[in-house]
């Protein structure tokens, strides 16, 4: 038997993130506390089971003191907790640096689900996603390998470090981090270069921004308001000379 959270894995793992190919959720089987919105559903899930770890209504299960990545060794979610913390310019111990080298781990764990998903879509629903994103997004989700272009590009990263500056990544200073990365960032001198670690630096930079712009903190820092009622529409607050 499954408990609600396993089987909503089960069945999202990847899949809901590219689209549904020949899943017949009308005909799916649901394990015992997943429930349709009605009366009666809820009321059994009240009355008869409550929401416990492990248990068959647990739909979220609480993160314990310490992250255990999925994908990552040890030290290279370390390499990417770091990374995130040059590349945000916030302290190591800021929760927004957790918050995202823990999301990106997720992410990347599934990846590959997401890619073969991608792939076994049908020709109708392929041609809906290619209308709706474009071929290129579409093409990028069926083709591009982040797993791969990841563990290259961090053991890119830390054979460059041992190379030029005689040790690991983590061990190093942060200035000479720092001059790593500006060996593959977007500002090194020959742009026209590309190596395992140029493609990783330019995939890690995406899913930063992408995690800091969607949490809590990148969302205050917009401005975000949230859903909210405006009598008039709000007037520009910037000035322009």
């Amino acid at each position: 038997m499954v408990t609600r959270r396993q089987w909503f894995l089960q069945l999202g793992g990847g899949v809901v993130l590219a689209g549904w190919s020949s899943a017949d959720l009308d005909a799916a089987e649901l394990p015992p506390g997943v429930y349709e919105a009605s009366r009666e559903h809820l009321g059994h899930a009240l009355a008869g089971n409550p929401v416990a770890v492990g248990g068959e209504t647990e739909l979220v299960q609480l993160r314990g003191a310490t992250f255990q990545p999925a994908f990552f060794s040890a030290d290279e979610y370390q390499t990417i907790e770091r990374l995130t913390t040059l590349l945000l310019g916030e302290q190591p111990e800021a929760g927004v640096v957790r918050e995202i080298a823990a999301w990106i781990d997720l992410t990347l764990f599934d990846a590959a689900a997401v890619r073969t998903a991608a792939r076994a879509l049908s020709p109708a629903y392929r041609a809906v996603a290619v209308a709706y994103h474009g071929a290129e997004p579409v093409r990028r989700l069926e083709e591009f390998d982040a797993q791969k272009v990841t563990r290259e590009g961090i053991a890119w990263i830390e054979a460059y470090s041992r190379q030029a500056h005689g040790g690991s990544f983590n061990s190093r200073s942060e200035s000479k981090q720092i001059s790593i990365l500006q060996v593959i960032s977007d500002d090194r001198q020959d742009r026209g270069t590309e190596n395992a670690g140029t493609r990783f630096f330019k995939f890690l930079k995406e899913r930063v921004i992408d995690g800091f712009y969607t949490s809590k903190a990148g969302l205050e820092e917009l401005g975000y308001r949230g859903n909210a009622f405006y009598a008039s529409p709000p007037g520009c607050e910037h000035l322009y000379g």
